[in-house]
Order: C-alpha cells, then structure tokens, then sequence
C-alpha cells in the first residue's frame, strides 16, 4: 500500500542517491537537499520502498502550495500511477489553493494535472506552464 509522507534523513538519502546520476533539470541533489533542509521534501513509500519525491513549496506571495520536482525514481514503475496517487494525497493534505508549474513540454503532467481538475492558467518565462486548483 502507498504512502505521502514527510521525507525522514533516510529517505532523503535514498532520493539524493537515487537522483544523482539521472541528471533531471528539475530534480537535482541540490534542489533535494534544499527542499529537505526546508522541511519541504515528501516521499511516496510502499513498504520500505521510496517510489517517488515531490517537494511542497509554500508560495505565500502569490498565496497557494506549489507542488514541485514530482519524480518517479526508477523507470520501471513509471504507469503504475504513482503520480496520480501522490496528486490525490496532497490535495487531501493542502489546504487552500494548490499549484504545479510542469514545463510546457512535460505532456505527461499536464495531462495528469487536468485530468485531476487543474485548469492552464497561463505560460511564463515561453517555457512553464502555472496550473491552479481550489
């Protein structure tokens, strides 16, 4: 059974470690690092077993949670809708309005943030697109 959970050290090893030779753009050891060091970072979990990271990044300027650095860890559990999982926990967990900024040629997450109800807000910087809910 999964399970959002707030990163412990040991999780947050696992995930740096698990990141490090990807070389993801938006998931780097240094953004990990921060968003642990910040209480930010959260594990999806089945048994012992880190399957994917996200950060929570409160955006009290603009007034909602940013959901960040969504990351499957290993491709072979890509499909198993792990994403779609972690989506529907932090909804449950966030109160108020919920945001993600996939790039614009991130199909994948797009497509999951409006089939959970996301609505396009707008694209910025020609290259994220802001995705609002609540």
């Amino acid at each position: 059974m999964m399970e959002l959970r707030k990163a412990t050290e040991k999780d947050y090893r696992t995930v740096w470690y698990a990141v490090r030779p990807k070389k993801i753009k938006y998931c780097t050891c240094g953004a990990i690092s921060n968003d642990y060091i910040h209480k930010q970072l959260y594990v999806v979990v089945e048994g012992d077993r880190v399957l994917a990271t996200l950060s929570l990044v409160p955006e009290t300027e603009y007034g909602y949670t940013a959901v960040k650095r969504l990351c499957i860890l290993n491709k072979k559990n890509q499909g198993r809708g792990i994403a779609r999982f972690a989506l529907h926990e932090v909804q449950r967990m966030v109160s108020g309005r919920i945001g993600a900024t996939p790039w614009e040629d991130n199909a994948p997450m797009r497509h999951l943030l409006e089939a959970e109800g996301f609505m396009l807000q707008y694209v910025f910087n020609e290259r994220w697109c802001y995705y609002a809910k609540g």
